[in-house]
């Protein structure tokens, strides 16, 4: 629950709408992801969205790692500077959204704060969820966001096989042929949460 949900302050719709990502070391996957999501957002609605990057095992300050700079630099998204931040509970208290790369992350994330569970997803849970919520046209961005995070729990699924198509592979101290394949898969999980609230919606019934 967030700082907003507590005081019981639904009258007025927020401005933003805060997005925490949240991966190991935060030198990897979270920032490539936040940084790629953070474009997406300032296409769609300037200054509606602010997208913030934690880690579960991160040293703080540490940099992001080079492969991640070349594959950032690859999608015209500088990160140069960019440094680890530790994950606490002051973070996950302050998000509307939690998405995480992996679901042993989801766990860590939940078992900090337990409260979080119904705004916490695996970016490609997240991906697989949004497409079967329709979209309220006649709200704000940052509100059918709101509203979008509200439904999105009656939508969970269990993913297909061992789960694994809803984890982003961690590439750290891996091939560089991993490394392309976490942001392959980050591209498409954006791609998806991105194009939600702006494609004609089509109910399951029709597809």
């Amino acid at each position: 629950m967030t700082e907003r949900e507590k005081s019981g302050d639904w009258a007025v719709m927020p401005a933003g709408f805060r997005i925490l990502v949240v991966g190991a070391t935060d030198t990897c996957r979270s920032p490539l992801a936040a940084r790629i999501l953070q474009r997406e957002f300032d296409d769609r609605a300037p200054g509606e969205f602010t997208v913030s990057t934690a880690g579960a095992q991160a040293v703080a300050g540490r940099p992001v790692a080079v492969e991640v700079l070349e594959l950032a630099a690859r999608r015209n998204i500088r990160l140069h500077g960019c440094v680890a931040k530790e994950l606490d509970e002051a973070a996950i208290n302050g998000a509307d959204l939690i998405l995480v790369m992996d679901r042993p992350l989801r766990r860590e994330v939940v078992k900090l704060v337990p409260h979080v569970l119904r705004i916490t997803f695996t970016l490609r849970e997240f991906a697989r969820i949004v497409p079967a919520i329709r979209p309220e046209q006649l709200a704000s961005p940052a509100g059918r966001w709101q509203s979008l995070v509200a439904l999105a729990p009656r939508y969970r699924t269990a993913p297909r096989g061992d789960g694994s198509d809803d984890d982003v592979v961690d590439p750290l101290h891996r091939s560089l042929r991993a490394f392309d394949r976490m942001g392959s898969q980050i591209d498409q999980a954006v791609e998806a949460i991105g194009a939600w609230d702006v494609r004609e919606f089509v109910p399951e019934d029709r597809r």
